[in-house]
């Protein structure tokens, strides 16, 4: 039982250790807001690939090593959802955010999730060392296809899990009707009692 137990400690010290040198660079997160007028190409967020962000800039709602960074301007910002490498965020005192891969998801007609992953270098403020980072941005447009568009984001180190996307109403109806289905088959198929 001693020996179990002296396994079992040596066992957690190597994973709490092997745990915390995984990532190695800064912790932390950042939001965004567009202060400009973002817009996509055809106009309809639903179906467009190339963005842009109007006037990026940072609120003050800093975490961890980015808590008290003043509110960095990063002007406007274009990229293509299908260029591996077209987003790119960067000033002396943030650092640079490069993207390296895109994933899109839907949770409804004129709202579209985007979220990025890059890597990120420290500037002068951040205490954050370089190292694997996502930037997640949320766009609006209402009325869908025609309308105003809007968006906000969050920078995070290390990523931050990416948005699942929000079942359409129809899915649940279709699971429900096979739930009914399978409930009305298992009843026909047993035996009735008298």
């Amino acid at each position: 039982m001693k020996k179990f137990v002296m396994k079992l400690v040596v066992v957690t010290a190597i994973a709490v250790c092997g745990a915390s040198s995984v990532f190695a660079g800064g912790v932390g997160s950042l939001g965004f807001a567009d202060i400009g007028s973002p817009s996509v190409v055809g106009g309809d967020i639903d179906t467009g690939t190339q963005f842009t962000i109007g006037n990026l800039v940072s609120t003050a709602a800093g975490t961890n090593d980015f808590a008290g960074l003043s509110t960095q301007t990063f002007g406007n910002i274009s990229f293509d959802v299908n260029v591996a490498n077209s987003f790119s965020i960067s000033t002396a005192a943030f650092g640079t955010f490069t993207s390296t891969s895109f994933q899109v998801s839907s949770s409804g007609p004129g709202f579209e999730n985007i979220y990025i992953l890059g890597n990120y270098t420290g500037g002068t403020y951040a205490i954050a060392d370089g190292g694997p980072a996502s930037f997640t941005l949320s766009f609006t447009q209402n009325p869908k296809a025609t309308g105003a568009i809007s968006d906000s984001g969050t920078f995070a180190i290390p990523p931050a899990a990416p948005p699942s996307s929000v079942p359409e109403p129809s899915t649940f109806t279709l699971l429900g009707l096979g739930g009914l289905g399978l409930t009305a088959f298992a009843l026909r198929r047993r035996p009735v009692a008298f």
